[in-house]
């Protein structure tokens, strides 16, 4: 092995039940641990050692040191030996090891030292090993029987008792020391007789045999003890008080003295996981653990702790943590979400989860007619089954403040923000931070999170809309995208919060948008209580208009909705090409009492073209056909109308636009009924000229009947448009909404002051 460089790193800790630690790490290689890497403590009556979880490799294990080598600890061997090895809630390596655990050397039961070797492979194949040098002093002494309950094994060390001289105080009191010679004696010579509630022979086994079974005999200056793996071959289990306990009952025979000696070494655990009761991890114990007690059972007290910290009392409620003893069960309640508990995002199905974790320890005292003080230690770390994650959303919102104020959590510590949608629409940070946009987040204690999300009223994807008694509404419908860590899922998370405001006085007002089929005009109405009138492309808004153009209509509780199909009446036209039209439509509000425009609008919209036929109410007709569909095609630019003079205006390879005046370009006039129609015809003829020789003819004549049919009593005001063929593709089907079919009498829509007269469902 290559040279050591030393690194000594010296720390005094001391929280409840240890006196001092000191450190001594050897690196195999010169490198600088980052600070905290590697956490020691010493607590209650365990080494602890914690290693984070960013510094670990691809493969870790610990082997152990004592005088006679090194020990390499596999699973089995580490739960016969008193060591336990598993990741944290926080994902860190930590390795707990008893004080009488094999391999640590121990000085007169008070003061204890072990050596680890922390081997790590690197991604790249290189190997390095750490050696840790822990050393513990017991602060507090042994009660007369200590029991620990680890995740992976019992173990029980007890003061052997002989009886008190004549004149002693007591009956019983602690032997003395053993020899050498008297531990030797009991591995050759000692029996332990295991027994089970109902069995009628009790078995008998030499120590040897013992050993044999994966059980480890230990003795020490001054405790005798014994440690199993749980399932070993002697335990058994039952259920006590609902709850599921593990035991082993023993005595152990031994001559100390020229004396038989009989030490009970039984060991019992409670191995149950957390319950969940609403808002807690609740775990139970049985009061009396009845392997353990003889006689007349004393509880004396109970002590909680979080990893290798030891809580007191004020602690443990500060915390919200609470334990109880009722009808022979002893519970600890800690709540989600309290300091010490940690929430893990897990995705199963598509669906997110979390689980609420906690690393508990609890330390019972008791008394009874055989054991003058019992103290057990438990170690257990609590998990939640799968929880749906719901985050809750808290409106803080003050609507005088004219800002949502919204807080959006709880969210386990593995999930990262991504996108924040407001309206629909993604947020622009740049933007957001010119309108005072704001989200924070705010840390807990447990290492979750949430998140503050500030909004002020004027930013531009707030939704308002007024409703009854002069107040408008305000809405704000956010999307939280949060990514898990490692899978990046994404995981979104909606909410809608609304405010109340009272509006100042406002006249309605119009809005025009561009719909794929058409021009929609909406009208709100503001907060005044006076009646006006629509008037849309110069003419009021009755039934008779909304039939005739085919206008959809949707009435809403603070707007009316009018959508214009292209070429309806009240629809003009601009800029008519080959590519596209602009259609315009204007649009007015009037106050009926004082015949004032409240508000005007003019909406343009492009639309793309491709055929087409307009006839325009100030007497022209503009028409697009395509002359690719003949066979052979017909040439665009050699078409004209029934005038040879009148030629397109602009053509491409397939299509010919003509724009003309209903008086001009041979264009013919006919009354139909009611109607006034125009008609002319697209054409075109071939030249044929006389020759000597016959010649093929690859041109076909063609010709295309074109026609405009106005209303006789309103040309002023009509406009229309028809396809020249089906391919026009410019759907104007109507919605499925709140449009009325009600025949009323030609009338104007307006907004009246009494309910009978209202036509958009408004009341006062």
């Amino acid at each position: 092995m290559a040279p050591y460089q030393s690194l000594l790193n010296m720390r005094t800790l001391a929280p409840f039940g240890v006196s001092s630690l000191y450190v001594i790490q050897t690196l195999c290689s010169v490198s600088t641990l980052p600070l905290g890497t590697f956490v020691t403590n010493c607590h209650e009556r365990n080494f602890w050692l914690s290693i984070k979880s960013s510094f670990l490799g691809q493969r870790v294990r610990f082997d152990i040191e004592d005088g006679s080598g090194i020990h390499f600890l596999s699973r089995q061997r580490a739960a016969e030996c008193g060591y336990t090895i598993l990741f944290d809630h926080h994902g860190n390596l930590v390795l707990r090891a008893s004080y009488l655990a094999c391999y640590v050397d121990n000085k007169a039961d008070s003061e204890f030292r072990l050596q680890v070797w922390f081997v790590s492979r690197q991604a790249g194949g290189s190997v390095r090993a750490y050696p840790l040098h822990l050393h513990c002093i017991l602060p507090l002494p042994w009660s007369h029987r200590d029991i620990i309950c680890e995740e992976n094994y019992m173990e029980v060390s007890v003061k052997p008792q002989i009886p008190a001289p004549h004149n002693h105080s007591r009956k019983w009191i602690d032997a003395p020391p053993m020899s050498s010679e008297e531990k030797k004696r009991l591995k050759q010579e000692g029996w332990v007789i295991f027994y089970r509630p109902g069995d009628v022979q009790q078995q008998r086994w030499t120590v040897r045999e013992v050993l044999s079974l994966g059980y480890v005999i230990g003795i020490t200056d001054f405790h005798v003890l014994l440690r199993c793996p749980y399932f070993s071959p002697q335990s058994h289990r039952f259920m006590d008080k609902e709850v599921l306990v593990e035991a082993v009952s023993a005595v152990l025979l031994l001559q100390r003295q020229e004396l038989p000696t009989v030490v009970d070494v039984s060991v019992a655990c409670t191995i149950n996981n957390a319950l969940v009761d609403r808002e807690h991890l609740v775990w139970s114990s049985p009061l009396v653990l009845h392997p353990l007690v003889h006689g007349v059972f004393q509880h004396s007290s109970v002590r909680l702790g979080v990893g290798s910290e030891a809580l007191s009392g004020c602690s443990v409620r500060d915390r919200g943590y609470q334990v109880t003893a009722n009808n022979g069960v002893l519970q600890a309640r800690i709540p989600f979400g309290a300091d010490g508990t940690l929430a893990r995002a897990v995705e199963l199905d598509g669906r997110l989860f979390k689980v609420i974790s906690l690393d508990l320890f609890l330390m019972r005292e008791w008394r009874d007619d055989l054991w003058p003080l019992t103290q057990q230690r438990t170690f257990r770390l609590l998990h939640s089954p799968y929880l749906p994650h719901t985050p809750e959303v808290i409106n803080d919102t003050v609507c005088s403040e004219n800002v949502f104020s919204i807080t959006v959590g709880v969210f386990p510590w593995e999930m990262s923000f991504k996108t924040l949608y407001i309206g629909g629409e993604p947020v622009s940070w740049p933007e957001a931070k010119n309108q005072a946009l704001h989200i924070s987040q705010i840390h807990h204690k447990n290492g979750s999170y949430s998140y503050q999300l500030r909004v002020p009223f004027s930013y531009s994807s707030i939704s308002q809309k007024r409703i009854r008694g002069g107040y408008r509404r305000l809405s704000l419908a956010f999307i939280l995208t949060l990514s898990l860590t490692p899978s990046a899922k994404e995981f979104n998370y909606s909410a809608t919060v609304v405010c109340d405001v009272k509006e100042a006085d406002s006249a309605p007002w119009l809005e025009g948008r561009c719909r794929e089929s058409g021009v929609q005009v909406l009208l709100h109405y503001g907060s005044r209580e006076r009646p006006w009138e629509l008037y849309v492309g110069g003419r009021r808004l009755d039934w008779e208009l909304v039939e005739l153009g085919g206008f959809e209509l949707e009435l809403e509780e603070d707007y009316l909705s009018v959508e214009l199909p292209l070429f309806a009446p009240g629809m003009t036209y601009e800029n008519i090409t080959l590519q596209s039209l602009v259609a315009k439509v204007e649009g007015s509000v009037v106050e009926l009492d004082t015949v004032q425009v409240q508000h005007s609008l003019t909406q343009r919209c492009s639309f793309p073209v491709r055929d087409l036929l307009v006839c325009l109410p100030e007497g022209r007709m503009v028409v697009v056909v395509d002359t690719s569909r003949t066979l052979p095609p017909t040439t665009p630019n050699s078409t004209t109308l029934m005038d040879p003079s009148c030629g397109p205006s602009q053509t491409d390879s397939t299509r010919a636009l003509f724009n003309f005046s209903l008086n001009s370009c041979g264009t013919t006039q006919a009354m139909e009924g009611d109607y006034l129609v125009y008609e002319n015809q697209v054409v075109y003829t071939p030249d044929l000229q006389p020759t000597k020789e016959p010649i093929i003819h690859r041109h076909s004549p063609y010709r295309l009947t074109i026609q405009c049919r106005f209303p006789a009593n309103h040309t002023d005001l009509a406009s229309f448009w028809h396809p020249v063929n089906s391919s026009l593709s410019l759907p104007l089907s109507l919605k499925e909404g709140h449009r009325s079919k009600r025949r009323l009498p030609p009338r104007s829509f307006r907004k009246g002051l009494r309910p009978t007269r209202s036509l958009y469902g408004w009341k006062d």
